[in-house]
């Protein structure tokens, strides 16, 4: 299903020049680990030339990635 989605982006960036960010939520919780390394690779190569915002729990199957980490934590303000 991530692969149609950023399908999908790839085909609306050449039909109209505009490519929709891809927001994933938790979409690859259940992968195994050969499963997850290969689709962090394809993810790095799209986020190239589109949006992706990954919403996980599990930060740490993210790591190492070339991407910018935000936290709920860093969005709190202070009172």
């Amino acid at each position: 299903a991530v692969l149609v989605r950023l399908a999908i982006g790839d085909l609306l960036a050449e039909t109209t020049g505009e490519s929709p960010p891809l927001i994933l939520d938790d979409a690859l919780v259940y992968a195994d680990a050969l499963r997850l390394a290969r689709m962090k690779t394809i993810l790095e190569t799209a986020a190239r030339h589109q949006q992706i915002l990954i919403l996980t729990c599990r930060k740490e199957d993210y790591l190492g990635l070339d991407a910018r980490y935000l936290s709920l934590e860093d969005c709190r303000a202070e009172t």
